[in-house]
């Protein structure tokens, strides 16, 4: 088994306390204009499961477009998270790096062989997501981006 997909990191997370703060300062090191901050959507959209549980957990998220690769940021906002939980035990830091792959749930599969599980997941509009714990065997949270066809 194998995953299309994971030959290219499209994504870095961090996870902040404070986005209006943390989006100030990363604008004003990269000399940008402010990226917009969105919140994800309740749970009867996104069905988020975190450690296979049902989570009202939600975020504020702003992307940042670099020439090569999207810098995320993302504050807890609500509930149990694996963001909230990521802030509470280690602070502010990297969070997860990101692949858009064919099939998450294929390749959150094959990343069991790499002492994996799913952390999180859930949907967004046009698609799905699945953050697998690869701490343990590769010493980082790995997210899977699958985009639906419209």
């Amino acid at each position: 088994m194998s995953c299309k997909g994971l030959g290219k990191v499209v994504q870095i997370a961090i996870v902040v306390r404070n986005i209006d703060e943390a989006l100030e300062n990363w604008s004003k090191l990269l000399g940008i204009e402010k990226p917009k901050v969105i919140v994800t959507e309740e749970w009867e959209k996104t069905k988020m499961m975190f450690r296979g549980e049902p989570s009202r957990g939600r975020a504020k998220l702003a992307f940042i477009n670099m020439e090569n690769i999207v810098i995320e940021l993302i504050e807890p906002i609500d509930g149990p998270s694996t963001w909230r939980d990521f802030l509470e035990k280690h602070g502010q830091g990297i969070h997860h790096i990101a692949f858009v792959v064919e099939n998450a749930d294929e390749c959150a599969k094959y990343l069991e062989g790499f002492g994996g599980f799913k952390e999180q997941e859930g949907f967004f509009r046009n698609g799905k997501y699945i953050y697998v714990n690869t701490v343990n065997g590769l010493g980082a949270i790995i997210e899977l981006l699958q985009y639906f066809s419209k």
